[in-house]
């Protein structure tokens, strides 16, 4: 998977002519979620961004506070004009994903990094908050999630959603998530992984 790269610093230094071009593994990109003011979104760090602490991925100017499903209880992290108080080095990395409350306005979250290619997203058995390691929107059979027995949670304006899924097969169609998306799985089987197969040309 490579994407051409122009360097164009050292285009520029040479009076504008290009002098190199090169490709890169890395597809980087940017995404942008907005938390509507005094409400929850169920959301997912949708690129790869250094470590992926809270503090390195969400850069914001307002208050937010972002609640972290442990397994067995919440965690928070606390962000007062931009600032993080608590909770900065929880690690939000791709697949995964929290709750974000914004506190009196529209909390504009952009994720900046790269695209978390063959990356694989582990689902226990039990409870927990997952998403497409890639940001893509669609639904879960399209985004070749390995469905079994299980039922998926999805959250919105109007609160939860559930989808049922019985013997591999989803009972009433499969759930649809956007890009950032995250969603509550209560697996009833065995431990499995999400793979994604995704080429570029």
């Amino acid at each position: 998977m490579r994407t051409n790269a122009l360097l164009l610093a050292a285009a520029m230094a040479v009076g504008g002519s290009l002098l190199a071009q090169t490709t890169s593994k890395n597809i980087v990109g940017y995404v942008n979620k907005t938390v509507p003011k005094n409400s929850l979104a169920l959301i997912a760090n949708p690129l790869n961004n250094g470590g992926n602490k809270v503090e390195d991925v969400i850069k914001i100017s307002s208050d937010l506070t972002l609640y972290h499903f442990t397994g067995s209880g919440w965690a928070s992290s606390l962000a007062l004009d931009g600032a993080w108080l608590e909770g900065g080095d929880v690690v939000i990395a791709p697949g995964g994903g929290f709750f974000a409350l914004a506190g009196g306005d529209d909390v504009k979250i952009t994720f900046v990094g790269e695209v978390a290619v063959g990356q694989a997203v582990s689902i226990p058995a039990g409870l927990s908050v997952r998403s497409s390691a890639l940001p893509q929107a669609g639904k879960l059979d399209a985004l070749e999630y390995p469905v079994g027995d299980e039922t998926v949670f999805t959250f919105g304006a109007a609160g939860y959603s559930s989808s049922l899924a019985l013997g591999g097969a989803w009972l009433e169609g499969a759930p649809s998530v956007g890009v950032a998306d995250a969603f509550f799985v209560s697996n009833d089987g065995a431990a499995k992984t999400w793979t994604r197969t995704f080429t570029i040309n």
